[in-house]
């Protein structure tokens, strides 16, 4: 069994960007995951924390009493439901139409900064197996051209062709699979975060409402 570096060695010259390419795709997926687990992501618990102090804004005259910009999350300003909140919380005496505006310019806010480069990997799970593909034809042509000079009496020459072929391919396969399964996975990460935004501005909106109906 062949170790990687002599499979990287005998892929041709189509392994150094799809090596890059691998390099950059890794790289983008442990920062994503850095952030949507330590940064972007907010517990089940912490939601409910929230959501229960929303509800008793329409109990109260002002919602400065009773939040405390959102002092029990630990991540702050920098999560998305914490800003939502702390904008919520910061301009619920305003009238609804104004805090509907200010709750929707905040989401809006952190639209690009949670796609942010996930078109690198949409790019890379095209471009490898096309890259893969370009070193199969490079391989499959140098196996052609030994035909063509040694004859049939140059096995070994035509099959190392071949293996290069092959090699540059699959590389190319895994790292666009390896890429899909992420991006799909942050997709919907990024679905699932706007969601909680939208819902938790809702139930600022409701509870708004409802107190403007009070008075």
């Amino acid at each position: 069994m062949q170790n990687p570096f002599d499979l990287i060695r005998h892929g041709g010259f189509m392994m150094v960007p799809l090596l890059f390419s691998a390099l950059l795709a890794l790289t983008f997926i442990f920062e994503k995951l850095y952030y949507f687990k330590k940064v972007y992501s907010v517990s089940h618990a912490e939601l409910e924390k929230i959501e229960n102090d929303v509800e008793t804004l329409a109990f109260q005259k002002s919602a400065a009493h009773t939040l405390p910009k959102a002092a029990h999350l630990p991540t702050g300003d920098h999560a998305p439901i914490t800003s939502i909140f702390n904008a919520g919380a910061a301009g619920f005496n305003l009238p609804a139409p104004e805090l509907e505006k200010l709750l929707e310019r905040t989401a809006q806010t952190w639209i690009p900064v949670l796609e942010k480069r996930l078109e690198i990997l949409d790019t890379i799970i095209t471009a490898a197996p096309l890259m893969g593909l370009l070193g199969t034809i490079t391989g499959m042509m140098a196996s052609f051209q030994v035909l063509s000079t040694a004859g049939v009496n140059e096995p070994n020459a035509i099959t190392g062709g071949v293996s290069e072929a092959l090699i540059a391919t699959a590389t190319g396969l895994i790292i666009a699979l390896i890429s899909l399964v992420f991006y799909n996975y942050f997709n919907s990460k990024v679905k699932q975060t706007v969601e909680e935004m939208e819902n938790l501005a809702n139930l600022f909106l409701e509870q708004k409402l409802k107190l403007e109906k009070k008075s």
